[in-house]
């Protein structure tokens, strides 16, 4: 029995054998055929559902490979303090006051996005501004980038800041340099103040989990692959629960926080266990300068690098600095010396900065590289402004890594940037900046490179090529129908194209009207 068909379409398989078609043919919840629209009495039956898509653009689902799916789901019931909402300290007290004025008071304020280069005073707020705004709700500010927040002063008492707390392994507790007193700024100690702080009660979850479903429904995002360091059973369970009770319809990979690979390994679950719609990932293991030292050292970061590598997993190093990147290339490096195994598939997460040197080093030991195009796109003013001109031709140098060659796929990191795929290929493809800056040109791809980092890229990066990722025979139907072919139209339009039509698993799950 033939379900669906869609034809008349320009389809972009990404399949070597067969990269073009016209004509796609849906069994259940896989591709039964791809042909030419003359193949349409072929296929089709009595009962089977037509789609005339009007020489709309057909590609493979996209599917993002480095992102937060409960944080971006958080996210949409937080207080928006993104640049493109506030533009000043005092607009985003306002934001913050109003939600306060709205919520009983002792109920925690999460509000997200704020970036001291976009704020008028071009510096972080602090504990005492956050207490103007709100003095009786605690209050957690979240920076742009993820690993920073503001706490007001009922927010600290509630987490156990004060003078005399020391930081956290890896965390740094900005104080005044006299009185030794907290200022509410803390740096990588996100997930540390969120495991003091009431979890979403069932509700929110459930509306902001569905507010991100259809987010992602309506951008032809149909994979997700979730990077949050802190995952653990529990978090598995949750996607489980999520996805049974269709809550979530995309298919997740999900990392394991590093310090929960334990538990799976003790359960006899490794990456890749699981089925087409919820996955095991790689361990993530976060590696950065927070402190102004590298946390973990060199040498712990190697040790566990092999242990984890030994047990079998994958590992995902997120390293974005040049020394942090470094760092991650010689502990893969390490592992795979001491226990070699072929197509391991280690993952650098973001390589922000990435010198020659080092890429030949990545190119030796196969790593697979998961970046962020749209950075460029909703970042490129401040980096122009503030990374050092002899870092900026290393800065996500994607033309480059392809060269090498890399395998590289793209993502999102959402909620740090909106989540768009086909902003990231436009800036992955003219390294344009929102505000029309241009960093780099040189490291530009192809417009075809740039899709194939959302779709085929992205599904070999989790292991799950042979399922996903192209369109052929056998494989899944999760496809999305584009207004616009990204490789056809002028690279200046490909930002404007539009997902009309999203299907999952040979369902269609979103529509625009």
């Amino acid at each position: 029995m033939t379900d669906l068909i869609l034809y008349n379409a320009n389809i972009k398989t990404l399949h070597p054998q067969t990269p073009q078609a016209e004509l796609i043919a849906i069994r259940g919840d896989k591709i039964l055929a791809l042909g030419k629209n003359s193949d349409l009495n072929l296929l089709r039956q009595t009962k089977t559902k037509l789609i005339d898509c009007g020489g709309k653009t057909i590609v493979p689902g996209f599917n993002d490979a480095h992102c937060h799916p409960l944080a971006f789901a958080a996210s949409l019931l937080s207080v928006d303090c993104h640049p493109s909402a506030v533009s000043s300290i005092a607009e985003l007290e306002a934001q913050i006051r109003l939600r306060a004025e709205a919520i009983p008071p002792g109920t925690w304020i999460k509000a997200i996005g704020y970036h001291e280069f976009y704020l008028a005073e071009k510096r972080h707020p602090t504990r005492w501004e956050l207490d103007k705004a709100a003095p009786y709700h605690p209050v957690k500010l979240v920076h742009q980038s993820g690993h920073a927040c503001v706490l007001n002063s009922l927010g600290l008492k509630l987490v156990g800041i004060c003078r005399e707390a020391p930081e956290p392994p890896g965390g740094l507790i900005d104080r005044d340099l006299e009185t030794g007193e907290p200022n509410g700024m803390l740096f990588g100690m996100n997930e540390y103040v969120e495991s003091k702080m009431p979890p979403l009660t069932e509700a929110e979850l459930e509306k902001g989990v569905g507010l991100a479903n259809r987010e992602y429904l309506s951008l032809g995002i149909t994979s997700l692959q979730d990077a949050t360091w802190s995952d653990s059973l529990n978090r598995w369970q949750l996607f489980r629960r999520l996805q049974r009770h269709e809550e979530l319809t995309c298919r997740v990979s999900m990392m394991i926080g590093v310090d929960a690979w334990e538990e799976f390994q003790n359960l006899g679950l490794s990456s890749h266990v699981g089925d087409s719609q919820l996955r095991l990932g790689g361990v993530k293991i976060v590696v950065d300068e927070v402190t102004g030292e590298l946390f973990p050292s060199q040498e712990e970061l190697n040790q566990i690098a092999l242990q984890v590598h030994k047990a079998g997993f994958q590992l995902a190093l997120h390293a974005i600095e040049e020394s942090s990147v470094a760092a991650a290339t010689t502990a893969l490096d390490y592992a795979l010396s001491q226990a070699p195994r072929v197509n391991h598939r280690h993952r650098l997460e973001h390589c922000s900065i990435c010198l020659p040197q080092l890429m030949q080093r990545l190119k030796k030991i196969q790593a697979m590289i998961v970046t962020q195009p749209p950075f460029i796109y909703y970042n490129g003013e401040r980096y122009l402004q503030t990374v050092p001109q002899t870092q900026l031709p290393s800065l996500y140098p994607i033309g480059s890594l392809l060269k090498a060659p890399l395998r590289v796929a793209a993502s999102s990191d959402s909620p740090v940037v909106p989540l768009d795929p086909l902003i990231g290929i436009y800036a992955a493809v003219t390294r344009k900046a929102q505000t029309g800056q241009t960093i780099s040109p040189q490291e530009g791809v192809l417009p075809l490179e740039g899709v194939k980092m959302y779709t085929s890229n992205a599904a070999y990066a989790s292991f799950e090529e042979q399922i996903k990722g192209s369109l052929s025979p056998g494989k899944l139907a999760d496809l999305v129908v584009l207004s616009g072919d990204p490789c056809q139209v002028p690279p200046e339009e490909i930002s404007g194209i539009r997902a009309m039509l999203t299907i999952i698993g040979g369902k269609i799950q979103w529509e625009r009207d």
